[in-house]
C-alpha cells in the first residue's frame, strides 16, 4: 500500500476538464485497490504559491512527512515552472530519501504549432500579421525551432522523473526524436480509461434521435470547431441533413466566434448547449463529430463509444488509430479535408443499417479501455 499524492496548478475538480476528470477516476480507482490516495497540492501557476483543499502549504517537507507520502505524480508534463518549484521547495529533498515521482503527459507531445496557432487567432494585431507571414514563409525553420524547445522540456522532465508516462505508444517516435536519449526505459504506457462507469446495452439504439453532437471545451486553437461547422454548411446541400441537429456541448474562449460564424452562414438546426454534463447528450446522438489539431487521448471518443455514438474523427493525432477501427466502429479522415469528412458523415446519414452496425461494433469495442485494464497498468507501475 501506497500514500499517493498528485500536483497540478489546479484544484481536483472533475467538471473541470480532462486531466482533472481523469485524475479523480484514476485516484478512485487506486484507492479502491488499496493505496492510500490524497488529494492534489495545488501550484500556483502565477504565484507559485502551493495549497492543499484550500489552505496554504508553505512547509512542503513537513507536509509530505506528515501524510507519509510515497508516490507524486505531476499532472503536467507541459511547463518545467511547476515541478521546479515542488522539488526546490522540498520535493528534491523528500525524493533523495527514497520518495517516489511520475511525471504524466496527458496531451499529444507534438503541439499543433505556431503556424496553427496564429491563424486561429481571430482578432489579429499588425504584429501577428507579421509573425504569421514569418510562420508561413519558413514553416519548416519555425517546426525544428519548436521542436528542440519540446525536446528540451521532455528530456528535463524525464531526467527528474523516475518515470515518464504517457497515453498511447503512437506518441512514442516523436518523443524519442525530440528527446535525443540512448534510452527511454522510463517512459511507461498508460491509456486513460473509460469515464462513465458503464457501457450502454444495445436498446440505447433504438432511443437515438437524429443529432451529430460535439463534446469540447470551444477553443479554436485546440478543436477547431470552425471545421465542424464548415462540413454542417456543406451538409445543407443534403436533404437528409433537414431531419437532423448539431449539438455543441461545451464553453471556451472561442464560443462567441462559433456562434457568430453560425448566425453569418445561417446554419440552422444548430444548438450551442453550453457547459453541461454531457452524458444525456451521448445517450441521444447518432454520430460524434471529433476535429481536433491534436489530442492526447481523446475522452470523448471513448465516451462516444460507450454510449454506441459512432464517432468520426479527422486523423490529426495518430492516438485516433488506437480508440477507433476505422470503418468498423468509426472513421477517420485525412485531417482538414472538410469534404472527404462530410462524405463519411453523410455515408452514416444515409444508411441505417450501416450506422446501427457501426454503433452496435463501438459499444462491443469500448471494453478495450475498461477502468480494470488501466488501473492494473497504474498498480505494477506503482509496485
Amino acid at each position: 500500500m501506497k500514500n499517493i499524492l498528485w500536483i497540478y496548478n489546479r484544484p481536483l475538480n472533475p467538471e473541470a476538464g480532462g486531466t482533472e476528470r481523469i485524475t479523480s477516476l484514476i485516484r478512485k480507482g487506486l484507492s479502491d485497490a488499496g493505496h492510500q490516495c490524497h488529494g492534489m497540492l495545488v501550484v500556483d501557476p502565477k504565484t507559485l504559491e502551493m495549497s492543499y483543499n484550500g489552505e496554504s502549504v508553505t512547509d512542503l517537507p513537513a507536509f509530505l512527512e506528515s501524510r507519509k507520502i510515497d508516490v507524486v505524480i505531476n499532472q503536467d508534463a507541459l511547463s518545467r515552472k511547476l515541478l521546479n518549484c515542488f522539488l526546490e521547495r522540498g520535493g528534491k529533498e523528500w525524493h533523495s530519501r527514497g520518495g517516489r515521482l511520475i511525471t504524466c503527459l496527458h496531451f499529444d507531445p507534438k503541439s499543433p504549432g505556431l503556424l496553427h496557432l496564429f491563424k486561429s487567432k481571430k482578432n489579429k494585431s499588425l504584429q501577428d500579421w507579421v509573425t504569421l507571414l514569418k510562420l508561413s514563409l519558413f514553416p519548416g525553420y519555425y517546426r525544428k525551432k519548436e521542436d528542440r524547445k519540446a525536446g528540451a522540456l521532455y528530456r528535463w522532465l524525464y531526467e527528474k522523473s523516475d518515470f515518464f508516462v504517457i497515453l498511447s505508444e503512437t506518441h512514442k517516435p516523436y518523443l524519442e526524436k525530440v528527446m535525443g536519449l540512448p534510452s527511454y526505459d522510463k517512459i511507461k504506457v498508460i491509456n486513460n480509461p473509460l469515464t462513465f462507469p458503464d457501457i450502454s446495452d444495445a436498446s440505447v439504439l433504438d432511443t437515438k434521435k437524429n443529432v451529430m453532437l460535439v463534446v469540447a471545451r470551444m477553443d479554436e486553437y485546440y478543436k477547431r470547431i470552425s471545421l465542424v461547422l464548415k462540413t454542417w454548411k456543406m451538409l445543407a446541400g443534403n436533404h437528409l441533413a433537414d431531419t437532423w441537429t448539431l449539438k455543441l456541448v461545451g464553453d471556451g474562449p472561442s464560443l462567441k466566434q462559433y456562434k457568430s460564424i453560425a448566425q453569418q452562414n445561417g446554419l440552422k438546426r444548430v444548438e450551442f448547449c453550453g457547459q453541461q454534463n454531457p452524458e444525456p447528450y451521448y445517450r441521444e446522438a447518432k454520430i460524434y463529430l471529433m476535429t481536433s489539431s491534436a489530442e492526447g487521448w481523446g475522452l470523448t471518443l471513448t465516451e462516444s463509444l460507450q454510449r454506441g455514438v459512432v464517432p468520426v474523427a479527422m486523423d490529426s493525432s495518430p492516438v485516433f488509430h488506437e480508440i477507433i477501427q476505422d470503418g468498423v466502429d468509426g472513421y477517420i479522415t485525412p485531417d482538414k479535408d472538410c469534404k472527404a469528412y462530410m462524405s463519411k458523415i453523410s455515408s452514416l446519414m444515409a444508411d441505417e443499417a450501416l450506422w446501427r452496425r457501426m454503433a452496435q461494433n463501438a459499444l462491443q469495442h469500448a471494453s478495450r479501455f475498461s477502468m480494470g485494464n488501466t488501473i492494473d497498468k497504474w498498480e505494477a507501475l506503482i509496485r
